[in-house]
C-alpha cells in the first residue's frame, strides 16, 4: 500500500499514454471521451508527453501516436519476477490449505524452470532447487504446459526437443506414451509426472500433479503439488488437493490478467476453461 496519496496528474498522464498505445493514432477528442477528462486537460497532458518524447502528433490528421521511446519503459520489466511476486502469497496459502508444497514453473527455451518453490519448507526433506531446469516430457508441469499448446505447437516443440541435452526429453519411451498422456491432460485439466522419472530422481518417494495457469487464452506457467507416496491412497489425496490447486492457479491467472490490464470475461479463462475447450478436440485416451 502506498504511503501517500497518488499524484493525479501522473495517473492521468499514464492513462492517456496507455490509451494512445492501445488505439492510436487517435485524435484528442477521442482520447478525452475514453479518459473521461476535459479536452483542455487532455491537450496539456499531450503536450507534456510530446515534450518528453513519448508521443508525436501527425501533422495531416492531428492524431497522436506513441514514439519508439515508450519501449524504454518496459526494459526493466521481468515477467517471471512479476509472476512470482503475485503468485507467492497464493502458493503459501495453498501449502497451508492442502498441507503439501508446490512448484511454480515457467517455460524457457527448451525446458521448464522452477520459478518458485516451497518444498524445502515445513519438514519435506526433498530439496527444492529454485531456478533448476527440469525436463518437459517427464514432469507434471512440463506435460501440462505441452497439453495447453495446439497440435502444431506441440510438433514444433518436439522438434526442438530432439536436440535437447536432457535424455528425458529425447526418450523414445516417453515420446511413445506422449499422445495418451496429452489426451489425458487435455481432457482432465491436470497432468502427472512420469513414474520412471520420479523413481530415478526421488526413488519414488513422491508423486506430482500440475495444472496450467492460463492468461488471455495462453499458458504462462504451471503450478504443481508434490505429495509423499507414504501419505496414503493417491486417488483420495488427489480429490482433496486438486480443487485447491485449480483455484490457486485460477486466482494467479486472474491477478496476472488484471496486472496486464486484460480485464474482461474472456481475458483469463483459467485451467477449467482450457480443459473444457480441449475436451472437444482431444482424442480418446
Amino acid at each position: 500500500m502506498a504511503s501517500f496519496e497518488p499524484v493525479r496528474a501522473i495517473l492521468r498522464g499514464l492513462d492517456i499514454l496507455r490509451i494512445i498505445n492501445e488505439v492510436g493514432p487517435v485524435v484528442a477528442t477521442d482520447i478525452a471521451k475514453r479518459a473521461g477528462l476535459p479536452q483542455p486537460t487532455i491537450i496539456r497532458i499531450l503536450e507534456t508527453l510530446m515534450s518528453a518524447g513519448y508521443v508525436y502528433r501527425e501533422p495531416d490528421s492531428a492524431a497522436y501516436g506513441v514514439t519508439a521511446q515508450t519501449l524504454a519503459l518496459s526494459r526493466g520489466f521481468n515477467a517471471t519476477s512479476r509472476l512470482v511476486q503475485l503468485a507467492t502469497p497464493l502458493i503459501e496459502n495453498l501449502r497451508a490449505e492442502i498441507g503439501w508444497p508446490s512448484n511454480l514453473a515457467v517455460f524457457e527455451r527448451d525446458g521448464m524452470i522452477i520459478a518458485y518453490t516451497n518444498r524445502g519448507a515445513q519438514g519435506m526433506s526433498i530439496p527444492g532447487r529454485l531456478g533448476a531446469r527440469i525436463p518437459i516430457l517427464a514432469t507434471a508441469t512440463g506435460l501440462v504446459y505441452l497439453a495447453s499448446l495446439s497440435d502444431v505447437e506441440v510438433e514444433d516443440m518436439l522438434r526442438r526437443l530432439d536436440s535437447s541435452e536432457s535424455r528425458w526429453d529425447t526418450s523414445p519411451e516417453l515420446r511413445k506414451k506422449l499422445p495418451e498422456r496429452l489426451a489425458f491432460a487435455r481432457r482432465e485439466g491436470h497432468a502427472f509426472a512420469d513414474e520412471t522419472y520420479l523413481d530415478e530422481i526421488y526413488h519414488s518417494r513422491i508423486w506430482a500433479v500440475a495444472v496450467p495457469i492460463i492468461v488471455n487464452g495462453r499458458i504462462v506457467a504451471a503450478l504443481s503439488s508434490l505429495v509423499l507416496d507414504s501419505a496414503g491412497q493417491r486417488k483420495r489425496i488427489l480429490a482433496q488437493i486438486l480443487p485447491s490447486l485449480r483455484r490457486a492457479a485460477g486466482t494467479i491467472a486472474e491477478l496476472l490478467s488484471q496486472d496486464a490490464g486484460l480485464i474482461g470475461g474472456q481475458s483469463a479463462p483459467g485451467a477449467k476453461g482450457v480443459a473444457q475447450r480441449r475436451r472437444r478436440t482431444a482424442s480418446p485416451s
